[in-house]
Protein backbone atom coordinates (compact mmCIF):
# COMPACT_ATOMS: atom_id res chain seq x y z
CA UNK A 1 0.00 0.00 0.00
CA UNK A 2 1.14 3.51 -0.74
CA UNK A 3 1.92 5.84 2.13
CA UNK A 4 1.57 9.60 2.09
CA UNK A 5 2.40 12.38 4.51
CA UNK A 6 0.02 15.33 4.77
CA UNK A 7 1.37 18.39 6.58
CA UNK A 8 -0.65 21.42 7.63
CA UNK A 9 1.36 24.51 8.52
CA UNK A 10 0.14 27.84 9.87
CA UNK A 11 2.51 30.74 9.25
CA UNK A 12 2.68 34.48 9.77
CA UNK A 13 4.62 34.60 6.45
CA UNK A 14 3.21 31.98 4.06
CA UNK A 15 5.24 33.26 1.09
CA UNK A 16 8.48 32.62 2.97
CA UNK A 17 7.16 29.25 4.13
CA UNK A 18 6.37 28.13 0.56
CA UNK A 19 9.82 29.31 -0.59
CA UNK A 20 11.50 27.44 2.28
CA UNK A 21 9.62 24.24 1.46
CA UNK A 22 10.58 24.51 -2.21
CA UNK A 23 14.24 25.18 -1.31
CA UNK A 24 14.19 22.09 0.94
CA UNK A 25 13.55 19.72 -1.99
CA UNK A 26 16.92 17.95 -1.79
CA UNK A 27 16.56 17.24 1.94
CA UNK A 28 13.00 16.03 1.36
CA UNK A 29 14.22 13.67 -1.37
CA UNK A 30 17.04 12.37 0.86
CA UNK A 31 14.37 11.64 3.48
CA UNK A 32 12.47 9.41 1.06
CA UNK A 33 9.80 12.02 0.33
CA UNK A 34 8.43 13.06 -3.05
CA UNK A 35 6.37 16.25 -2.99
CA UNK A 36 3.06 15.60 -4.74
CA UNK A 37 1.16 18.84 -4.15
CA UNK A 38 1.17 22.03 -2.13
CA UNK A 39 -1.89 24.18 -1.46
CA UNK A 40 -2.71 27.47 0.25
CA UNK A 41 -5.86 27.16 2.32
CA UNK A 42 -8.81 28.94 0.68
CA UNK A 43 -10.24 30.03 4.05
CA UNK A 44 -7.16 30.69 6.22
CA UNK A 45 -4.65 33.10 4.71
CA UNK A 46 -1.62 31.80 6.62
CA UNK A 47 -2.27 28.06 6.21
CA UNK A 48 -0.31 25.88 3.80
CA UNK A 49 -0.89 22.18 3.11
CA UNK A 50 1.72 19.89 1.56
CA UNK A 51 1.32 16.27 0.46
CA UNK A 52 4.26 13.90 0.05
CA UNK A 53 4.61 10.36 -1.19
CA UNK A 54 6.57 8.46 1.49
CA UNK A 55 9.19 5.91 0.44
CA UNK A 56 10.85 5.47 3.86
CA UNK A 57 8.77 6.31 6.92
CA UNK A 58 11.68 6.31 9.39
CA UNK A 59 13.60 8.82 7.27
CA UNK A 60 10.44 10.89 6.82
CA UNK A 61 9.90 11.01 10.59
CA UNK A 62 13.51 12.17 11.05
CA UNK A 63 12.94 14.86 8.39
CA UNK A 64 9.85 16.07 10.25
CA UNK A 65 11.89 16.54 13.43
CA UNK A 66 14.57 18.51 11.55
CA UNK A 67 12.00 20.51 9.57
CA UNK A 68 10.19 21.67 12.70
CA UNK A 69 13.46 23.22 13.89
CA UNK A 70 14.60 24.50 10.49
CA UNK A 71 12.32 24.71 7.42
CA UNK A 72 9.11 25.00 9.43
CA UNK A 73 10.78 27.01 12.15
CA UNK A 74 11.30 30.66 12.95
CA UNK A 75 12.55 31.73 9.52
CA UNK A 76 9.27 30.64 7.92
CA UNK A 77 7.09 32.13 10.67
CA UNK A 78 5.38 28.82 11.47
CA UNK A 79 3.13 29.18 14.50
CA UNK A 80 1.62 25.67 14.48
CA UNK A 81 1.72 22.51 12.42
CA UNK A 82 0.32 19.01 12.16
CA UNK A 83 1.58 15.99 10.24
CA UNK A 84 -0.35 12.85 9.38
CA UNK A 85 0.91 9.64 7.78
CA UNK A 86 -1.82 8.16 5.59
CA UNK A 87 -2.36 4.92 3.67
CA UNK A 88 -4.41 4.58 0.55
CA UNK A 89 -7.78 3.04 1.47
Amino acid sequence: MANQLLCQLDSTDPDTLVSALMADSEDQSNAGLSRLQMWRDADRAGRVWILFDVHDRAKAEDWLQRAVADTHGRRAGVTSSAAHFLRTA
